[in-house]
């Protein structure tokens, strides 16, 4: 089986873009120190302009010398040398009032999901339907009604929800977050790295455990999220409730 990719996953991923309309190249996420069977990107890049480039057809690879940004190889678990340039932060970025608030919310993400060091020193950001590996995770670009149907689907058979993280990083809450937790997340991604990688302001990012997939392609057929028709006593329903006649 190509890119050792379970039975079935290409086609449920096939699924959910074309029943949910999405427009953009869904990413795989493969955290190994494998080589993929395809050419690489051989320039540095950030996580977030990263995934906008698999998007767009790139093969792309980060570890701790082909990573540009710092914090992004610092949450995806490549390096733990150096110090969180808190200062910079606070007075560069401008992200938070003072020091002791910039700590408090990198105490708090950390808490939450800390990097995954030693899971690999290579991470591959790739058009998932490639096919070149299994991948950990599948992020997903989408707009809001998308993002509606797939929290939706995604609790359609236990009806369980996880929290959603939209705080810190890009990185952090589009890859570390979910890859840790094993819970389906969506994101905005962080104001600076939307600005530097030119991110479309309607674009948000939702990200699937590579496990979660299946359950989330066979719901489609089912519920109203996906393709399913509501009866017609709730059809009637909605018509008198709707504001807008």
């Amino acid at each position: 089986m190509s890119g050792g990719l379970k039975m079935g996953l290409i086609e449920d991923i096939d699924k959910i873009v074309g029943s949910l309309g999405i427009e953009r190249e869904p990413v795989g996420v493969k955290y190994t120190d494998e080589d993929p069977p395809a050419g690489v990107e051989e320039r540095k890049h950030t996580v977030c302009g990263g995934i906008l480039e698999a998007s767009d057809g790139e093969i792309i690879e980060l570890s701790e010398d082909k990573c540009a940004c710092f914090g992004g190889k610092k949450h995806l678990g490549l390096t733990e040398k150096g110090k969180t340039p808190w200062k910079m932060l606070v007075e560069g970025e401008k992200l938070w009032f003072d020091l002791k608030t910039a700590i408090r919310s990198g105490t708090e993400t950390e808490r939450i999901a800390k990097p995954p060091v030693g899971l690999s020193k290579k991470v591959f950001l790739y058009p998932v339907r490639k096919d070149l590996f299994q991948p950990d995770i599948v992020l997903f670009l989408i707009n809001a009604e998308q993002a509606s149907r797939l929290i939706t689907l995604n609790q359609f058979w236990d009806g369980k929800t996880p929290s959603f993280e939209m705080r810190g990083a890009m990185c952090w809450s589009t890859i570390t977050y979910p890859l840790v937790s094993g819970n389906f997340n969506l994101s905005v991604g962080d104001i600076t790295a939307r600005r530097m990688e030119g991110w479309d302001p309607d674009i948000m990012i939702a990200s699937i455990p590579s496990e979660r997939i299946k359950g989330i392609a066979d719901a489609i057929d089912l519920s109203t999220a996906g393709l399913a028709k509501p009866s017609e006593e709730f059809e009637r329903l909605t018509e008198r409730m709707r504001s807008r006649r």
